[in-house]
């Protein structure tokens, strides 16, 4: 691990925020397991706090100890990941409160960004993965674009390093409602009909 990475993951894991490129933009995260963290994160964005944030895990390993996907939901998964295809799915109960909804589940992806990935690897758990901007705003794909008081209120470690973020759609966000059909609750980056090529129906 580089002197800078270092530096990256204790900040995570001092329980501070960290602004770091994912394949579709720039996100504000912390480690999904420091309560306080994701806080602090819902306070910098002005989000409701009845809103789960997102998570990425960065690999199987982490995925089989952080997440309890069903069987069609790890189907789906095993299509997609790593991708910009988040699917709610339940989270272990390390996982913060603000970071998942009433039944214990969160919006989860696994990202193909060779930075998120790594930064959520050598953090060792799941990442809170909330666009970098304020809540309304619109997210943004290069460092020079970011809220400067975004950055100074949550006092974010910024990670600038290349690649940057693609831009484009979000991250397609889907609920499995059957053995091999999903609902889209949010288009995005991964089609219907691409959904629907693999062999899940997608219901309107």
């Amino acid at each position: 691990m580089s002197r800078q990475h270092e530096v990256e993951v204790l900040e995570l894991a001092r329980g501070g925020l960290v602004i770091y490129p994912t394949e579709t933009f720039y996100a504000l995260g912390c480690l999904a397991t420091m309560h306080q963290a994701v806080e602090k994160i819902i306070s910098a964005k002005g989000r409701p706090a009845d809103k789960p944030l997102p998570l990425i895990v960065s690999d199987w390993e982490m995925a089989e100890r952080f997440l309890r996907l069903t069987k069609a939901e790890e189907e789906l998964a095993r299509k997609f990941w790593p991708g910009p295809l988040s699917i709610v799915a339940e989270v272990d109960p390390r996982v913060s409160p603000l970071a998942k909804d009433h039944t214990g589940r969160s919006a989860v992806r696994m990202s193909p960004h060779v930075i998120a990935a790594r930064l959520c690897h050598e953090a060792g758990a799941p990442l809170v993965s909330s666009s970098a901007n304020r809540s309304g705003l619109p997210p943004v794909c290069r460092p020079d674009e970011l809220d400067s008081e975004l950055v100074r209120d949550s006092g974010a470690l910024v990670i600038a390093s290349t690649p940057w973020p693609s831009g484009g759609l979000p991250s397609t966000l889907v609920k499995i409602v059957g053995a091999e059909s999903v609902r889209i609750l949010r288009a995005g980056a991964i089609s219907a009909r691409e959904i629907i090529a693999a062999g899940v129906e997608v219901l309107s």
